[in-house]
């Protein structure tokens, strides 16, 4: 009857103990954001990107994922729709698996947002100043943005926001998501855990600058603008392997969006 009552006692002390923190930024610092959180807080990225090809407002020239579904579909408005639509509902599907042990906060976006924006604004001077005390290169703003300003000139800001949110979700998910996190659990089965994902950071980080300059819309290689882009890459790949794909989606798009509407606007 003692341990009893002093069980009863002991519970209403531990609940009151406990900080009110979820959904604030204390909170979210705390941990890395979930998949099915970072997921959700994608989608309104992907909403924009598509459609902004529909609207014919630009594609990303690094997303040879949805050129070679717009060629797959021989540039018809209704087979693109029936892939978007399968699209849908793949993700609707890896949503209902992820909730199975994540749940989602919507006052989550806020924070995710903030933290991204800060790398954003952060990330090109961080950079720069590594490429020039170990590199010994400083290249201009031309060089060193996300997209080149040539790409930039007379974009409109809609079309400016459409190529980011592009650039951000498709980006991170073939270079981060599958290029650091799947490769790395590949390569897990032949050596150490650190070793495999060293590894896939610097592949992932190489090949995510190398995209830039491939392709007919791909850009003249310059060695100080592939410098900046392979340095951004292992930037974002610490930014997912920290903070999660969702902190890593943002903070590209935002970057882009940064650099993209102060060099081209």
């Amino acid at each position: 009857m003692a341990r009893d009552r002093d069980d009863a006692a002991a519970a209403p002390r531990q609940k009151r103990a406990r900080p009110a923190t979820k959904g604030t930024l204390a909170n979210h610092l705390a941990g890395r954001v979930d998949p099915l959180t970072s997921a959700i807080l994608v989608f309104p990225l992907f909403i924009i990107y598509q459609l902004g090809i529909l609207l014919s407002r630009g594609l990303n020239g690094v997303d040879f994922v949805t050129a070679s579904l717009v060629q797959l579909c021989e540039r018809d408005l209704g087979n693109y729709l029936v892939v978007l639509s399968s699209m849908l509902v793949a993700y609707a599907a890896i949503l209902l698996l992820l909730r199975q042990r994540d749940t989602f906060d919507p006052k989550a976006f806020v924070p995710v947002l903030a933290e991204s924006a800060f790398y954003a604004l952060s990330m090109g001077s961080i950079i720069l100043f590594v490429m020039h005390r170990f590199v010994e290169l400083m290249p201009g703003l031309s060089t060193s943005g996300e997209l080149s300003a040539a790409l930039a000139t007379g974009l409109s800001f809609v079309d400016v926001v459409v190529i980011s949110a592009g650039a951000g979700l498709h980006e991170e998910l073939i270079f981060r998501l599958i290029g650091v996190g799947g490769l790395s659990w590949l390569l897990a089965g032949a050596m150490p855990e650190k070793q495999a994902w060293v590894t896939a950071l610097v592949i992932s980080s190489l090949s995510f600058s190398l995209a830039h300059h491939l392709g007919p819309n791909g850009e003249p290689f310059v060695f100080a603008a592939f410098v900046y882009r392979t340095l951004a890459g292992v930037f974002f790949a610490l930014v997912y392997q920290v903070r999660g794909l969702a902190v890593a989606v943002w903070t590209h798009a935002l970057y882009d969006i940064y650099v993209l509407g102060y060099v081209g606007i």
